[in-house]
């Protein structure tokens, strides 16, 4: 195994351009809905049109349908996965991540005194059982109410761990574009509960990570998993095709060795970016800076949301904003810095087609620049 200072290194521009690449923001991509989730390893599913939007700037023809179809067919799952945070994740691989981010969802933002994942199997099997219907959040609430402490905030730590460590998931409707309402929870199928062995569950979801998001170091996928590193790490050095790499700062990258690391001087499209979009969100904080410049941070991510925003030679650039009534409806780009005639020119084309797909039955459509 080579010494880390014999390892290749990659410019910030190489990480971008890979990244780009995975994330399919090079080239739109000919391939179903289902494919894209597995490839990207997962979608954002926070906002609820969120992984339309992202779909949408990644696939060719691309219509709402081409995911609300697998949805409605149980081929697309929504759970709270990765980071304690909602994700669209193929029906295949659910139980592979929903395994491997146990303990990570179990612990966030857990209070001192709280129990461990043992001591509330009770709870979390009376809470499956209980939602072989859907249920709300409230309707959960009330259900655990006389095994929950008296303390206010154990109590709202009993509801979170029963609604993301149980094993149930949303409902199918929770995940289509016009969802709106309040959450509603279900037991999933029998055949997405028969769990994977742990060793298979960390290699799937750390070969999906890579293949979306690398070259990237054992804490991005930590970051991004929420998971502990001993078993990411372990992961790693039982995928037989990682190679090693080194960033501008010396730090060690892993990555399949197949996978796409285009040219630094590659041409990157004008692209869109939904709300809470995992290619910004891919890794740890300091390392967003391969596709968020590091001035930018705190106009895109701030407390709990993650804006909107769009790629200009494949760095975000600015936000965007929609709006739309049956009348009009209006795409508004919000620049951080001056755009080049030719720049703005793309991201107006792109946008008037953005616009048309949200709000398709608007009158008129137009972008404001």
């Amino acid at each position: 195994m080579p010494a880390k200072t014999d390892l290749p290194v990659l410019t910030l521009r190489q990480l971008n351009r890979a990244l780009l690449a995975r994330q399919m923001l090079l080239t739109r991509q000919r391939i179903g809905a289902v494919e894209a989730i597995e490839r990207l390893a997962c979608l954002q599913g926070q906002w609820a049109p969120s992984p339309y939007v992202a779909l949408w700037s990644r696939l060719a023809g691309f219509k709402r349908d081409d995911l609300t179809g697998p949805i409605d067919k149980g081929l697309v799952i929504k759970a709270t996965l990765m980071r304690a945070t909602l994700h669209l994740v193929s029906a295949k691989e659910y139980a592979a991540y929903a395994l491997a981010t146990l303990d990570g969802r179990f612990a966030a933002w857990r209070p001192p005194g709280g129990p461990d994942l043992a001591a509330l199997k009770d709870i979390h099997d009376k809470v499956f059982k209980f939602a072989t219907k859907p249920r709300t959040r409230e309707e959960i609430r009330e259900f655990i109410a006389r095994d929950a402490p008296k303390d206010e905030r154990l109590r709202n730590w009993y509801l979170f761990a029963a609604v993301t460590a149980s094993g149930i998931i949303w409902e199918k409707n929770g995940a289509h574009w016009e969802h709106r309402q309040l959450a509603r929870f279900v037991a999933p199928p029998a055949r997405l509960r028969k769990a994977p062995k742990p060793d298979a569950a960390f290699d799937l979801v750390a070969r999906r990570y890579l293949g979306a998001f690398g070259p990237s170091t054992v804490g991005d996928l930590a970051n991004w998993t929420g998971c502990r590193v001993p078993p990411l790490r372990a992961a790693l050095e039982r995928i037989e095709d990682v190679r090693r790499f080194r960033d501008e700062r010396g730090r060690e990258l892993f990555d399949l060795a197949r996978a796409p690391r285009p040219p630094a001087d590659t041409a990157a499209p004008a692209r869109f970016l939904a709300r809470f979009d995992a290619a910004i969100l891919g890794h740890d904080a300091a390392e967003r800076t391969r596709i968020l410049p590091a001035e930018y941070k705190k106009q895109v991510i701030f407390s709990a949301e993650v804006w909107t925003t769009f790629l200009v030679d494949g760095f975000v650039a600015g936000r965007w904003k929609i709006a739309g009534t049956p009348k009009q409806a209006v795409l508004e780009l919000l620049p951080f810095k001056r755009i080049g005639k030719s720049d703005k020119a793309a991201l107006v084309d792109e946008g008037e087609r953005l616009v048309r797909f949200y709000y398709p039955d608007s009158k008129t459509h137009g972008v404001k620049a």
